[in-house]
C-alpha cells in the first residue's frame, strides 16, 4: 500500500507514465484511487469515496467480490488462454456462451466474445455489412447512431459517436455513419408536433432519416438503451416499441 506522503512522487511518475486519456490539464491533480470495496473509492490520501458511476457504468456487481476473483483465479490455473481460430474452441467459451443463449431475445443463440465494447460494436458494424451481402443487399452499409450518443474509441465507433468535440482532430471521418436525434425526454432537440410524444418524434425522425439515405443503403441503427454520454437517460416507454417496427418496415438491422 502506497503511503500517503507518497502522493506527489506518485502523481509524477503518473504524468510522465500514463496516459490520461483526456486533456493533460484535467489530470494534474488526480485522485489516487488504491483499493476499492462495495460501492467505495479507497484513495492514497485517506478518502473513502461513493463510486456512484459504477466506474464508467461497468462495475455492475460492486468492487472486491471474493467469488469472482477466486473463479478467475481457478480458470487462469487451468487455461489462461487458447484462441479460436484454425478450428479450435474451449470449454469455459463453450459453456458460456450456452449461459448466454436466450439472455438478451429468445430467438438469440449465437455469442461472439470480445475485449470491450468499442471491438464488440465494431464487429457489430461489420456484421451488419456481412449479413446483408449474403442477402444480396451489398448497398445497405449505413448505419444510423442518435445525437450525444457514444460508441467507441476506435475509428469506426468515433464516427458512430455523435459528439463533435470528441471528432475534433481525429477526421477525417469514416464514411456512411448517419446520426438522427435521440429521445431526449427533457432536451429533445427535434420538430416535437403537436399532441406528439418525445418517443413519437424519435421515432419520426429515424423514420424520416432512414428514407432520406434510402432504406435500400441503410443497414443498421446503433442504440444506447440508456443513452450514456449523452445525459444518462432513459428512452420514454413508447420509443423503442416504434423503432423497432420502423427498423423492421425498411429492413434495418437493431
Amino acid at each position: 500500500m502506497a503511503a500517503i506522503q507518497e502522493k506527489p512522487s506518485l502523481l509524477e511518475q503518473d504524468r510522465r507514465q500514463l496516459h490520461p486519456l483526456h486533456h493533460p490539464s484535467q489530470s494534474e491533480n488526480p485522485i489516487i484511487v488504491e483499493r476499492a470495496e462495495g460501492v467505495w473509492l479507497h484513495t492514497t490520501d485517506g478518502r473513502k469515496i461513493l463510486d456512484a458511476m459504477a466506474g464508467l457504468w461497468n462495475v455492475n456487481v460492486g468492487y472486491g467480490r471474493t467469488e469472482l476473483a477466486e473463479a478467475a483465479y481457478a480458470q487462469m490455473q487451468d487455461l489462461a488462454y487458447t484462441s479460436n481460430f484454425a478450428g479450435m474452441t474451449n470449454l469455459p467459451a463453450s459453456e458460456l456462451a450456452y449461459k448466454l443463449s436466450g439472455y438478451a431475445y429468445p430467438s438469440l443463440k449465437t455469442t461472439f466474445f470480445t475485449c470491450g465494447g468499442s471491438e464488440s460494436n465494431d464487429t457489430a458494424f461489420k456484421t451488419a455489412r456481412y449479413f446483408w451481402k449474403r442477402e444480396g443487399q451489398p448497398d445497405k452499409v449505413k448505419v444510423i447512431s442518435r445525437r450525444e450518443s457514444y460508441h467507441g474509441i476506435t475509428l469506426a465507433t468515433t464516427s458512430a459517436t455523435s459528439v463533435p468535440r470528441y471528432h475534433k482532430m481525429f477526421g477525417p471521418l469514416v464514411p456512411n455513419f448517419v446520426y438522427c436525434h435521440a429521445p431526449h425526454p427533457y432536451r429533445y432537440e427535434g420538430d416535437l408536433q403537436d399532441g406528439e410524444t418525445v418517443g413519437e418524434a424519435a421515432a419520426r425522425d429515424l423514420e424520416e432519416t432512414i428514407l432520406r439515405e434510402g432504406p435500400e443503403t441503410v443497414a443498421a441503427l446503433i442504440a444506447e438503451p440508456v443513452q450514456g454520454v449523452g445525459g444518462v437517460f432513459v428512452p420514454p416507454d413508447d420509443y423503442f416499441p416504434r423503432v423497432r417496427a420502423i427498423c423492421d418496415q425498411y429492413d434495418v438491422l437493431l
